[in-house]
């Protein structure tokens, strides 16, 4: 079987249609996100890094979904969100959050890896791959992708942040072991050139010089 042919863009605001079709698709198919049977996962739309709220406050929203797809899209729209998309034979597939680490409005755990605040360094995130195209290779092309927009910043350093595999996890809400990588795993970063910077409780960070 050939491979599929993956193209990766970087997030503008045109692309918007996109980006909300990929996720909306998600939240309404995706065997582990869909909203209505995980509504603390589903229906987050990669907002989490810009909304100022406390995860409980955000959870207790009587419309999570709606608000946080509206907020999203008035990001995109605006030029404020940053990330690249995924598509193959014409059709969005996936999504990789980077972003300048000093941008996000409210880091969340990822302020306790800031050893120099101004310090430029591209951080990415998060995963989204549509559950049709998993196992394909377009969470890589989107990591390799990222880097080249993180150089094109003129920043010297790109970090990532995937789970530690030998850290033990209460997995409160029961995920199943492959939906645990939405950071991205850590054999893809060892494979892209990352290596180990720092290891954490619950998950490392791996950097990679650009």
């Amino acid at each position: 079987m050939a491979e599929p042919k993956i193209l990766v863009r970087e997030l503008k605001p045109e692309s918007v249609t996109n980006y909300l079709q990929l996720f909306d698709d998600v939240y309404d198919n995706d065997p582990w996100l869909k909203f209505s049977e995980n509504p603390w996962w589903g229906g987050c739309y990669c907002t989490f890094y810009d909304d100022p709220r406390e995860e409980d406050a955000i959870n207790a929203s009587a419309d999570k979904r709606g608000e946080n797809r509206a907020a999203r899209r008035s990001n995109i729209e605006s030029g404020k969100a940053s990330g690249m998309l995924a598509f193959v034979d014409g059709k969005v597939a996936g999504w990789c959050n980077v972003s300048p680490r000093a941008s996000y409005v409210n880091p969340r755990y990822l302020k306790q890896v800031i050893e120099d605040p101004r310090e430029e360094v591209g951080s990415v995130t998060c995963f989204v791959v549509s559950s049709r195209y998993r196992k394909s290779g377009v969470a890589t092309q989107l990591l390799h992708s990222a880097c080249d927009l993180i150089h094109q910043w003129g920043f010297p350093v790109a970090e990532g942040y995937p789970r530690d595999p030998e850290a033990k996890s209460s997995n409160q809400y029961q995920i199943p072991p492959e939906n645990l990588g939405f950071r991205g795993s850590l054999n893809m970063f060892l494979r892209s050139g990352f290596q180990v910077h720092r290891k954490l409780e619950r998950f490392l960070v791996v950097r990679k010089r650009l």
